[in-house]
């Protein structure tokens, strides 16, 4: 299978990026997963905005995120995939030497490549899966989608200590998010989400966005606000949102269970459904027109 990389599609053998790269050296780049079912995306459109807003936070120019969509359907056509992941990273460049401040008019290095992923109808059964709590010690700039992800590898290594693949970060007594998901809380048959717009921010889910909606299609109560720590402990369902596998349970939270992940009346498996046939429906072929 081939990768992407400055505008070629090249074996993965031949794919050479510069030692003096800012992405190797200082991880100084951006990145964007979009989800395909069926040869078309979830929420394209957004994660082309969020990669956007991504590259502007972060200075670099060179690199037009509208792009995106051409560079996934080149990728897909090549390697015969309708169920897929395509992975985007954009670093700043590569300079001459290693430098922190970076020369002015570098040019970005741009990398993809197609992951194989299940279908929509593989993702029927909802994936229960042990998280850890764990203080976010990152920096304040989660709402960048960036490469350096050393602090997000950090809270995941931490919680391993009860067998979480899954660590979900608190900063000043509230919950943030996961190191790879959004995070959703059920209390009292209410499904709740910390906001984006936090301080700090957090990183706007393309998938915690259709999460949102499936409540809606699914009748049940959604607000957005901030979570307490001690909300999350004494939930009675923890969700975790993301790209790859739409929707998880958490059974244990730092070893211990959560008590509703496997009652009957879980919020969970309706959720689960309902976020299926949106997704379903948004990825539907086009209908031409007779």
């Amino acid at each position: 299978m081939r990768v992407w990389l400055n505008g070629h599609l090249i074996a993965p053998s031949q794919a050479q990026v510069s030692v003096f790269d800012r992405g190797f050296l200082f991880g100084d780049g951006v990145y964007e997963l979009v989800r395909f079912f069926g040869g078309r995306p979830v929420g394209m459109g957004m994660h082309v905005a969020r990669l956007e807003r991504s590259l502007e936070l972060a200075q670099i120019a060179g690199f037009d995120a509208h792009s995106f969509p051409a560079i996934c359907d080149a990728l897909l056509r090549d390697a015969g995939l309708a169920n897929a992941a395509i992975y985007l990273q954009v670093t700043r460049g590569a300079a001459p030497t290693r430098t922190h401040l970076p020369p002015a008019d570098l040019t970005p290095t741009v990398f993809a490549y197609a992951i194989p992923c299940a279908g929509l109808e593989e993702l029927g059964t909802l994936h229960l899966c042990a998280a850890g709590l764990v203080a976010d010690r990152r920096w304040e700039r989660c709402e960048i989608k960036t490469v350096a992800l050393m602090g997000n590898i950090l809270g995941m290594l931490e919680c391993q200590t009860h067998g979480a693949e899954e660590a979900i970060f608190h900063r000043r007594g509230l919950v943030s998010e996961g190191a790879s998901t959004n995070v959703f809380v059920v209390r009292g048959r209410c499904v709740t989400t910390p906001p984006v717009e936090s301080d700090p921010p957090i990183l706007h889910g393309i998938m915690r966005a259709r999460m949102i909606e499936a409540c809606v299609d699914a009748g049940i109560r959604c607000a957005v606000r901030p979570i307490p720590v001690e909300e999350l402990t004494a939930a009675d369902e923890i969700l975790l949102s993301a790209s790859k596998r739409m929707l998880s349970s958490v059974a244990t939270l730092d070893g211990m269970p959560v008590r509703g992940a496997r009652s009957p009346d879980a919020l969970a498996p309706r959720l689960l459904a309902a976020l299926r046939a949106r997704v379903t429906r948004e990825c539907a072929p086009v209908s031409s027109a007779a």
